[in-house]
């Protein structure tokens, strides 16, 4: 009687204790062994050109998410090809890792998943990894899908992927620009609205932004390193954060940061004084010209934000990968617009 209370109490038996027949004999003792569910994970498998949910268990031990790709990549059993259940991905590709943050699936394959195949190859092995991905619940809302470490494209959870249209980049890794551009906007670096799949002007200097925050050659293209980069990268983080707005210049990395309370809203790329003439410390915004004329360069300054002197923020039909200026904070076509109207007379300038 005492083992059966002990079991009761770990919770792998149920006990029903009924009435004898007969009185002072002892009761009866009811035993159920209580079974737990084994863990399962959907996986998706294709069946006349339609994702198909089929079920895995989870072996005790290992975790779903990362046996859910795992069985993906390994294709479906022959019991399940004999049901018409096939796959886009090749044999041979393999996860290299999975983890999760801000708000998505970082997923790291062999190369071989953008291996040999048409277009709507690739677009179908992607829409097989991104179903799959969404059914491990969660609050993720996209998948940053690598190769070998380095950034190919990044697709919304939920929505087939549209039309794969692949770049070849550095040692032939292949990378999407509207995955490009995705990510960057992910990371503050690009607006939502142009993410166009065009690698135009705005997201040159976007890429320039964040070549210099990482600390990478600056050439406003998608490199080997800016692959690598983008596939592990966090948003920026300011120096200073306290509520309110204010705004950061890192002269030697080229970057203005836009930030409100304490987190960054935009990352930009700039061009501050050549040989260090732009002036570290803490300033105000104090004057602000929609298009301001200067004096000793007789040249128009479009959307100037004066902070300390003549010195301003502003836009710049140049801004350079170096510090070019003569003292003032060069800005890109869109971005000085922004900057001009995220801050007001008195938000904090902080200049490193």
């Amino acid at each position: 009687m005492l083992v059966t209370l002990l079991l009761a109490v770990a919770g792998t038996l149920v006990v029903d204790l009924e009435p004898s027949a007969a009185p002072g004999l002892p009761a009866a003792v009811k035993i159920t062994q209580v079974v737990t569910a084994p863990k399962t994970v959907d996986v998706g498998f294709v069946r006349n050109g339609k994702l198909v949910r089929v079920e895995r268990v989870v072996p005790r031990g290992v975790a779903p998410r990362m046996h859910g790709l795992r069985e993906l990549t390994q294709g479906p059993t022959r019991e399940e090809r004999a049901r018409g259940l096939r796959t886009a991905i090749r044999p041979g590709v393999r996860l290299r890792s999975l983890r999760s943050g801000q708000g998505m699936w970082l997923a790291n394959f062999s190369r071989s998943l953008f291996g040999p195949g048409s277009d709507q190859t690739v677009r179908t092995r992607l829409a097989q990894v991104t179903w799959t991905l969404s059914r491990l619940g969660g609050p993720q809302e996209y998948a940053a899908v690598s190769a070998e470490g380095r950034l190919a494209t990044v697709l919304r959870l939920g929505v087939r992927p549209g039309a794969w249209h692949a770049t070849e980049g550095e040692k032939r890794y292949l990378y999407s620009t509207r995955g490009i551009q995705l990510r960057l906007w992910q990371l503050g670096y690009l607006s939502g609205a142009d993410v166009t799949g065009s690698l135009d002007y705005t997201t040159s200097q976007s890429l320039l932004a964040f070549q210099g925050w990482e600390d990478l050659s600056r050439t406003g293209t998608v490199t080997g390193e800016t692959q690598i980069a983008l596939a592990t990268a966090d948003r920026p983080r300011p120096r200073d954060r306290g509520a309110g707005r204010r705004v950061e210049i890192h002269r030697d990395l080229g970057v203005l940061l836009l930030i409100e309370e304490g987190e960054v809203f935009r990352a930009v790329h700039t061009s501050t004084g050549t040989g260090g003439i732009t002036p570290s410390g803490s300033f105000r915004i104090y004057r602000k010209e929609i298009m301001s004329w200067s004096v000793p360069f007789s040249v128009w300054m479009p959307y100037a934000a004066y902070f300390v002197g003549g010195i301003a923020t502003h836009q710049y039909p140049h801004v350079p990968e170096y510090p070019a200026s003569h003292g003032c904070v060069r800005l890109p076509e869109g971005e000085a617009a922004r900057v001009y109207r995220f801050v007001e007379i008195g938000t904090p300038v902080h200049v490193f």
